[in-house]
């Protein structure tokens, strides 16, 4: 049977549908797959060409599916309500489907929460064979003014037993510039998102995870499933080898340090000897050891990003995340025992629920963490169905469906700031040190610089006194917007080894 299936990402790393697509393939069915990937404005949409084009595509199925997160959800909507016409099936799934399921029901029929490899299956079964769909679990099912609200089935405890990703990219398309294309290797930039695990067992207050923790309750042994280091070597050798173009792979799970140290003992043991290939991955300050980084810097990892977020003070009260600022230093100071290692720190500004104490106390510990590394600064956006999306809504800070900034671009620094309208003169400063950091400068901003900035009595008059750090707001967004308009655009016309070699020293100071 033909199935058509739809990303909506930014970009095509998409290995959630990748996955559904495996496992329909590997059930018989006839998929083709579709990245509709535009700019990270979230507030643009696909045109009537682009959806006609996709329409073409489509054509004969008799299934569609289509994933989205928050901030593509718009997109989505616009590519069911299009579709339509098709009169098949459409299914809607994905992150947002899971968290909005009330309001994703309004724009699909169909709508799939939780994970989706198994309902999937018996969708595509049930719709082939003529039957009933309305007792498969996991999904939604609108029917005239009746909604069928199935209950999610356990969770996939041993992922292993999946498919490895769809990465069969000759029945694969891409959206660019306005027109849909066959795919390329060369689509991939050079290197593999990968997912070697499922769930996050923190639940931060400001992440969907804490969602999806509650939803599976009692439905899995246990929320935090990892593939073996053998299912990760087989996909990754499988990748290497029909991509020649690859330079790196980019292991995407919230926390790889997580795992149990003998498990990277034979990852990383089984990566050096097979795989000849750098690597990055995610961590956090708690799971860090010198043994288990000698190890990963050993098998090829370059790249390592951190998640910090906020102070201690704000990740305990605020997003109630188990860290402390003597945690941080900790790591930081594993981490930079390894020169070739390149280490990023990620945090979390403009959220109107810090204090000024706070985001001082945040930007002190920046400064107290061992050089160089680089500072990743990222402006909070409330994501519906999180636990802080709810106190916001609760308490009035979200009034409006723009007050969440799931539609502002990722990276318009400026625009997140002024929605949010609190502290406006430190998160301003915060974000202006993103960037690499050294002992003298943290971006663009010299370290006497931010000192002086800081500065008690400074700091008290540009809080009270907004209109100079309104002004430089305003700079900001001419910056952001040359670096939107102009330089990402030059950045993706380049060669591919030219993008290769960015990567590779882009983060390393």
């Amino acid at each position: 049977m033909k199935i058509t299936l739809i990303s909506t990402s930014t970009f095509p790393s998409d290995q959630g549908i990748r996955t559904i697509s495996a496992v329909l393939r590997k059930a018989g069915h006839n998929v083709t797959l579709v990245f509709m990937a535009l700019s990270e404005d979230y507030s643009k949409n696909y045109t009537e060409s682009e959806l006609k084009q996709l329409e073409k595509i489509a054509e004969g199925s008799k299934l569609v599916g289509i994933a989205s997160y928050a901030s593509t959800a718009k997109r989505a909507e616009r590519i069911i309500t299009y579709l339509k016409k098709l009169n098949v099936p459409i299914v809607y799934g994905g992150v947002h489907p899971t968290i909005s399921p009330e309001q994703a029901v309004t724009i699909s029929d169909i709508v799939c929460i939780g994970e989706g490899e198994e309902a999937i299956i018996e969708l595509a079964s049930a719709i082939e064979k003529g039957k009933s769909i309305d007792k498969i679990k996991n999904l939604w099912i609108k029917k005239q003014n009746k909604i069928i609200k199935n209950p999610v089935r356990n969770i996939i405890d041993n992922i292993d037993s999946l498919p490895l990703p769809d990465f069969d990219i000759e029945t694969h398309y891409i959206l660019e510039k306005g027109n849909i294309r066959e795919f390329k290797e060369e689509d991939l930039g050079g290197g593999i998102f990968f997912l070697t695990g499922r769930g996050c067992p923190y639940g931060c207050d400001y992440c969907s995870n804490s969602f999806f923790n509650q939803l599976y309750k009692g439905k899995c042994k246990k929320i935090l499933r990892l593939h073996s280091p053998e299912y990760i070597i087989k996909g990754i050798l499988y990748m290497k080898k029909k991509f020649p173009s690859l330079s790196y792979f980019d292991i995407r799970d919230d926390t790889f340090s997580m795992r149990p140290l003998e498990d990277i003992k034979k990852f990383c043991e089984m990566y050096k000897k097979q795989v000849h290939m750098r690597f990055k991955c995610l961590g956090d300050p708690k799971t860090i050891t010198d043994e288990k980084i000698k190890l990963l810097v050993d098998a090829g990892c370059t790249d390592i990003i951190i998640g910090i977020q906020g102070s201690e003070s704000t990740n305990h009260l605020i997003y109630h995340r188990n860290q402390t600022d003597e945690g941080v230093l900790r790591a930081a100071k594993i981490l930079n025992k390894y020169k070739e290692l390149a280490v990023m720190y990620d945090v979390i500004t403009s959220n109107p629920y810090e204090t000024p104490e706070q985001i001082i106390s945040l930007i002190r510990l920046l400064q107290k963490l061992p050089k160089p590394y680089y500072l990743s600064v990222n402006n909070l956006v409330f994501f519906p169905g999180t636990q802080l999306y709810r106190r916001a809504v609760q308490d009035g800070t979200i009034k409006t469906e723009k007050d969440s900034a799931q539609y502002l671009n990722y990276w318009d620094r400026s625009k997140h700031i002024l929605l949010k309208g609190k502290n406006i003169y430190l998160n301003l400063i915060l974000n202006l040190m993103r960037g690499p950091v050294t002992e003298k400068r943290f971006g663009l901003m010299p370290s006497f610089l931010l000192n002086w900035l800081l500065e008690e009595e400074r700091v008290k008059r540009n809080l009270k006194n907004q209109f100079p750090a309104l002004t430089a707001t305003r700079f900001l967004y001419i910056f952001d917007l040359i670096r939107e308009r102009i330089l990402k655009p030059a950045y993706r016309s380049m060669p591919l080894s030219f993008k290769v070699w960015y990567d590779k020293v882009r983060y390393h100071v």
